[in-house]
């Protein structure tokens, strides 16, 4: 019997990610943002093999050359192939942005459970916590971090996955708060289901959608502050390649050739319309009014 149960769940998660899936194709921006999604990632596992050239070997004699059939997107002041490197920082991004949200989900989706169903001094303490950390401004925030502990990888997941808890804490708690007293929930703790088996069967699944959709809509911004954070030479070390290094090196050397801070730009913009375009029909799928619009 037990076999059988899990066989019908799978079955089911199938089913609905293949729902999913065809509701994403059949939206014109859906499957326009899974195209631009699914390259970055394809690019971001695959940048070894991708790549031209060595994305931090020096080649002094070829510096600052315009994009050619040798160098598409061009050289920076070393040498170095700006193509390669606008790869290799397309896997830096995933690298901050993917443990980011993780992090960032798995915390708030445990506090703010907690804080949903749990007594109400232990939820006014979670809150209370909730708005110390949306009270600093997220880069003046990560700037004093990074300036204590010093600029890399490490840090910048940590400032910005920190900072991001309280989103999904909150989206949580009111999905909570607003599921505790549904009969489904009463009619359970009334046959003597434990908390633990309420929040993981009932409450949880409730509440991934809206997660979905929102870690949907933060990765550009989780991108993009990496990007800033590393422009600024607070972020990844060089000679690591990321899009805000290229962009710093790109703006020092803009009079000279405008091809550097194109080719930092636009992976940055790419991955914004990408996942917005995601977010939006991702919302759409899981919202049955907005569904019943289409």
């Amino acid at each position: 019997m037990a076999i059988t149960e899990t066989k019908s769940d799978s079955f089911k998660t199938r089913g609905e990610f293949a729902e999913v899936l065809h509701h994403l194709v059949r939206d014109p921006l859906g499957l326009t943002g899974l195209i631009i999604v699914s390259l970055i990632f394809t690019a971001a596992i695959f940048a070894d093999w991708i790549v031209p050239y060595d994305p931090i070997a020096l080649n002094i004699k070829d510096r600052m050359q315009g994009p050619s059939m040798n160098h598409l997107m061009g050289t920076d002041q070393l040498g170095r192939d700006t193509l390669s490197r606008v790869i290799m920082g397309g896997r830096i991004a995933l690298q901050v942005a993917l443990p980011t949200i993780g992090g960032a989900i798995t915390i708030g989706v445990l506090l703010g459970m907690i804080a949903g169903f749990g007594p109400r001094w232990l939820d006014n303490l979670i809150i209370l916590f909730f708005d110390t950390v949306r009270s600093f401004p997220t880069v003046m925030f990560a700037l004093a971090v990074v300036a204590l502990v010093g600029p890399s990888l490490t840090t910048v997941i940590f400032v910005i996955m920190m900072t991001s808890i309280p989103t999904y804490g909150r989206v949580v708690r009111t999905q909570t708060l607003t599921l505790r007293n549904s009969e489904f929930i009463l009619a359970e703790r009334s046959m003597g289901a434990s908390v633990g088996r309420i929040l993981a069967v009932h409450i949880l699944p409730n509440v991934l959608g809206p997660l979905a959709v929102l870690a949907a809509m933060d990765i550009p911004t989780v991108v993009g502050l990496e990007a800033g954070l590393s422009f600024l030479g607070m972020g990844v070390k060089p000679p690591t390649p990321s899009w805000g290094s290229i962009l710093n090196d790109g703006y020092s050397l803009i009079r000279n050739t405008p091809w550097i801070i194109i080719a930092g730009g636009v992976p940055l913009i790419l991955t914004t319309l990408g996942f917005t375009f995601l977010g939006e029909a991702l919302r759409d799928v899981v919202d049955p009014k907005l569904r019943g619009r289409r």
